[in-house]
């Protein structure tokens, strides 16, 4: 069993290598510079772990131009485009601030004239001979006018800062949205894979065991039909009706993510087999309605499903190997129903959390 073990790890590690120079030797004969963000958006289009960024990419005029590779990459990684956006931000929020802390001056300079005219006003009013009415009625005016234009002032200063409050929730609600795209894939608008290891990441990373979890892959087996330039449309489409679909699908306290392969990926808080399957027949008449079959023009849609638990899967990783697993028995075997992964004669027995940990 040890040499078993082995040996898998020394040939992963031969394929990270061979890719690793196969990522670079592609840089190099394409003439792109090996910088960070061009390495990982190669690394991304030569592993095939996402055949949509390939696409697009195949797609570009030779030679290819860094406007083009810096276009991709804020799309596919905008990661790596964070510290602008955010300084961008920090100067547009200290420009608004600085412009809002000059209303609030301005607003309390007004109101502290206004408070010393009146009280003048008011001066004079009490030292007049109560007789001499001109004198009382012309003070009395000058008051009126007064709150006037301190009034006309005040409702200014209110629009103002009114104003560059809502630019302050602008610069927030960007910067927000901005992060919601490092986690999210644009089409679907489901979870990415970088946002479903992030949740994977949360799972496992408490004090406490992730107990009753189970984690639910789907692979449409369609989709390769639409991999050709000529349905890149076609598919885009089909991926936002199937993101829709898979939110309708999931319950709201569960996670779901776009994987690109295999394309589907949720987090159930059950391990109940039953309401697991109920699930992946509710999933899979969704995604059947996605695709538009009534010209008769759409492939078959195949779905296959396999899931493991935490109970069963110690760290991230073994919960999403032993997913896959089943996931690939449930693709071997043409199976309709959800595989679900078994420690070969274990039953799925809960392991004790700490020996487990990393």
């Amino acid at each position: 069993m040890m040499a078993i073990v082995n040996s898998s790890k020394q040939l992963a590690l031969q394929n990270r290598k061979e890719l690793f120079y196969n990522v670079f030797a592609t840089l190099n004969r394409l003439e792109i510079d090996a910088s960070p963000v061009n390495y990982e958006l190669m690394y991304e289009i030569v592993s095939g772990n996402n055949p949509e960024l390939r696409e697009k990419f195949s797609r570009l005029s030779k030679p290819i131009c860094e406007e083009e590779l810096d276009a991709l990459a804020r799309v596919y990684l905008p990661h790596h485009f964070g510290k602008s956006i955010h300084d961008q931000s920090a100067n547009r929020l200290q420009s608004e601030l600085t412009t809002l802390k000059e209303s609030l001056m301005s607003g309390q300079n007004s109101l502290s004239n206004y408070t010393s005219m009146l009280g003048q006003a008011t001066g004079k009013i009490s030292s007049a001979d109560p007789r001499d009415m001109n004198t009382i009625q012309s003070q009395l005016q000058a008051i009126r006018q007064m709150t006037e234009v301190q009034h006309s002032a005040s409702t200014q200063i209110l629009e103002r800062v009114s104003d560059q409050m809502s630019a302050v929730a602008a610069i927030v609600s960007d910067v927000e949205a901005f992060e919601r795209t490092k986690f999210t894939h644009l089409l679907t608008n489901l979870a990415n894979r970088r946002g479903f290891n992030k949740k994977l990441a949360e799972l496992y990373g408490g004090e406490t065991y992730p107990d009753g979890v189970s984690l639910l892959l789907c692979n449409l087996l369609a989709l390769d039909a639409f991999e050709a330039k000529e349905l890149i449309k076609v598919k885009e489409a089909i991926l936002e009706r199937l993101g829709f679909a898979v939110t309708r699908a999931v319950q709201a306290t569960d996670f779901s993510a776009w994987l690109e392969r295999p394309q589907i990926g949720i987090l159930v808080w059950t391990t109940a087999e039953a309401e697991i399957q109920k699930m992946a027949d509710q999933l899979r008449k969704s995604c059947l309605a996605a695709f538009d079959s009534r010209q008769g023009k759409m492939p078959a849609i195949i779905a296959r499903f396999g899931c493991s638990t935490t109970y069963d899967g110690g760290t991230a990783s073994e919960l999403v190997g032993q997913a896959e697993k089943a996931l690939q028995t449930a693709t071997e075997t043409a199976c309709d129903k959800v595989v679900f992964f078994s420690a070969g004669g274990a039953g799925g027995a809960r392991k004790d959390w700490m020996l487990y940990r990393r």
